[in-house]
């Protein structure tokens, strides 16, 4: 990878060389401009956690936030060093130029070989071509999560730019978030088409929202809360139980969930992915969207470009909500910097900006107390209306033995190594510890004053269940794919009768929540009324090599995405 490197910027100086016919200005010039990049790179990195992105060039408001955090020492001696490079630039172009005499052989030549077009026309067209045809890979990658690169011995990584600058360098790293992910325009697409879609739900909208009470004239605050692999070991689903595959012993994993099963309106969420792919759970929840015809990483290869996207966030926001969302952890992660302000937050904090920041034993991340805590500082610190989102971290991989002094939780069986075995036991503590910590948070909304409505739910569970996900049996590998949600309210609803909620998709949740609470929602959710209804379900792993029918709810759902991920976004005109 270094010497592949190597080669991309002796292309790029031999291309410039041929546009300019000064090697040395060059060679100096592009030093000068790596000094300055290879600053602004390591400053971003100590003080946010992450790489110089393309985006930070067009993102004014995150350049300024960087401002307060330059040393001045350190900057005068940046200055002070390129000065040098390029005083130095001019000196050996002038010797160079002196030496061989380059000026007065020029001179002695017609133009045509004075200016050597020929050997600079070669330059740039074959350098240009190399460097095109050698980053081919990275520019048109497949925005998959991974993507391995076998002759270099490295991966693509769209959820962790940390991890992909770490792996493939800066120049690679760079073009991977330069280059633009496109997806495949369904038929049918067209302004007129996408036009007729909104005066259908906007209709619908009309007249539904009349029986509908307003969250903000009501008072509700909203909190949704993403819980990192909150994922229930005793599942049932398919006519199968995870248990029989992974039994154990030491009592109910997650009392809390159980008690909201009993007594509030909950389910099971069909997750989109498996040991990972938080931010694709997150993106569907949070705008009603889907993934499943992109089938890639929206938050890294649609989002930056797409600009604002409809979202339960933009939407409250329309109706005076202040908006937070808060992730425990580095603010790059899935690029949550920037695809979060697209959705309408406000605010977004991370581990830099929080307050309570305590460890779950060993553990590398701040737990879920700590996480809960921050939202009831956000909460009762203003009388405003809130939306507020939360990203946990506490049950997040790697299970490592020696995170807890004590589990109380051990495997009793199954055909698992002694390494697994541990890990779930460790994940299994994490899992009751986190249900803990959720009903001590519950606990402090129902003593409050202020109404609060929240929705909860698991992304997906961890990567660790390999006899289960790797089953030939479709029914035996849903079982990991099923992750708890609920609806929880400190004060009364009206008209809630369902207490059993259907098996979905996280695009679904947003609209299922609204519903349950009765609450005027936004076109989008009129027609996610009619696709959930048609089509709960909606995941590659689902349908396996099977499609789903495709109803007319769902043709106009595929365009409408399609139009707010990549296309014309003439729903928001």
């Amino acid at each position: 990878m270094f010497w592949y490197n190597v080669l991309l910027m002796l292309l790029m100086l031999i291309f410039l060389t041929g546009l300019t016919r000064r090697p040395v200005v060059v060679a100096g010039l592009m030093w000068a401009f790596i000094t300055a990049l290879t600053y602004a790179h390591i400053n971003k990195f100590i003080f946010r956690g992450f790489p110089l992105l393309p985006e930070d060039f067009s993102l004014a408001s995150e350049a300024s936030s960087l401002v307060k955090f330059i040393d001045i020492g350190s900057l005068t001696r940046t200055i002070i060093a390129i000065l040098l490079i390029l005083f130095l630039t001019f000196l050996a172009n002038w010797w160079v130029g002196k030496k061989f005499e380059l000026k007065k052989r020029r001179q002695e030549k017609p133009w045509w070989r004075r200016w050597a077009l020929t050997s600079r026309v070669l330059m740039i067209i074959l350098s240009g071509l190399l460097f095109l045809n050698l980053t081919d890979f990275v520019r048109n990658h497949g925005g998959q999560r991974y993507e391995d690169i076998g002759w270099l011995n490295s991966q693509l990584v769209a959820w962790n730019q940390v991890r992909n600058y770490d792996f493939n360098g800066f120049i690679l790293g760079f073009l991977y978030n330069l280059s633009k992910f496109e997806l495949q325009e369904p038929d049918g697409y067209s302004e007129e088409k996408i036009t007729e879609i909104l005066a259908k739900y906007r209709a619908a909208l009309k007249l539904g929202n009349k029986e509908r009470v307003d969250l903000g004239k009501e008072d509700i605050n909203v909190i949704i809360v993403l819980n990192e692999s909150f994922f229930d070991p005793t599942i049932s689903f398919g006519g199968y139980n995870l248990r029989d595959f992974y039994p154990f012993e030491g009592g109910e994993v997650l009392p809390t969930w159980r008690k909201m099963q009993a007594k509030y309106p909950s389910g099971y969420m069909y997750s989109t992915d498996y040991g990972g792919g938080t931010a694709n759970v997150e993106m569907e929840a949070l705008t009603g969207l889907t993934n499943y015809w992109a089938n890639t990483v929206p938050y890294t290869d649609l989002i930056p470009r797409a600009g604002d996207i409809v979202s339960v966030a933009s939407y409250l926001r329309g109706k005076g909500y202040a908006t937070t969302a808060i992730h425990p952890f580095n603010g790059a992660m899935y690029k949550r910097n920037i695809a979060l302000n697209h959705f309408g937050f406000d605010t977004f904090m991370t581990e830099l900006e929080m307050k309570y920041t305590e460890r779950e034993g060993r553990s590398e991340y701040i737990n879920d107390r700590s996480a809960y805590l921050q939202v009831l500082d956000v909460l009762n610190g203003s009388a405003q209306n809130q939306l507020i989102t939360l990203i946990t971290m506490q049950n997040h991989l790697p299970f490592n033995p020696d995170i807890y002094d004590q589990r109380d939780f051990w495997m009793t069986g199954g055909d698992l190594e002694e390494g697994r075995k541990a890990e779930l036991e460790v994940y299994y503590q994490m899992l009751h510890n986190s249900d803990k910590y959720l009903g001590e948070f519950l606990g402090e909304l129902g003593a409050m004053d202020k109404k609060v409505a929240v929705l909860f739910f698991g992304d997906h569970a961890a990567g660790i269940f390999s006899t289960t996900n790797d089953s030939e049996v479709k029914e035996i590998r849903d079982l990991t794919r099923m992750m708890p949600y609920f609806v929880y309210t400190n004060f009364a609803i009206d008209g809630v009768k369902q207490r059993e909620l259907p098996v979905t998709t996280p695009n679904c949740l947003s609209n299922t929540f609204f519903n349950v609470l009765g609450a005027k929602k936004p076109e989008l959710f009129y027609l996610l009324d009619a696709v959930c209804e048609e089509t709960p379900i909606l995941a590659n792993a689902w349908f396996d090599t099977q499609a789903p029918f495709v109803t007319t709810a769902l043709s106009e759902y595929e365009l409408v995405a399609y139009d707010l991920l990549s296309g014309k976004k003439y729903w928001m005109r």
